[in-house]
């Protein structure tokens, strides 16, 4: 892995690891997507796009205070990991978007669940590289 020393001694990161930075916040956001799962049921939309670096979350029906948080914890890791790069290394834009399985809809009495959702994590660098990571769940529960 490329890395640089700093002058503490303490290593700075590679733009290699950005892609790591993509996969960490595409498996965070699947593991607690569940409010935006059953938005996406409920609206019948089952696309939802988050700016990490603005915070800006579209469509409108998903930019509600309880989805602002958990966007919001994606985009500290993402700011906290990307402080590690060795300079001049930085990440200029940063696109999370997430597809819901909502026409394999399943409630068994106990839960509700959706299908294939896909979660993608495209990071661009400083130099213009995009770094891109898919991540998918086969079944995930939706929660009100």
């Amino acid at each position: 892995m490329e890395t640089a020393e700093t002058p503490f001694g303490q290593r700075k990161l590679g733009r290699k690891h950005i892609k790591s930075f993509a996969s960490g916040i595409a498996h965070m956001f699947a593991c607690s997507a569940q409010h935006y799962a059953w938005l996406a049921y409920q609206h019948r939309l089952p696309t939802v796009a988050i700016d990490l670096l603005d915070l800006r979350i579209e469509p409108s029906e998903f930019d509600i205070e309880r989805n602002r948080i958990l966007a919001g914890m994606c985009q500290r890791t993402l700011l906290r990991n990307a402080g590690q790069l060795a300079p001049p290394g930085a990440v200029v834009t940063a696109v999370l978007s997430a597809h819901f399985g909502i026409d394999d809809y399943s409630e068994d009495g106990r839960s509700t669940s959706i299908g294939r959702s896909i979660f993608t994590v495209i990071l661009t660098d400083d130099r213009g590289k995009e770094w891109r990571v898919d991540h998918a769940e086969e079944r995930m529960l939706i929660q009100s």
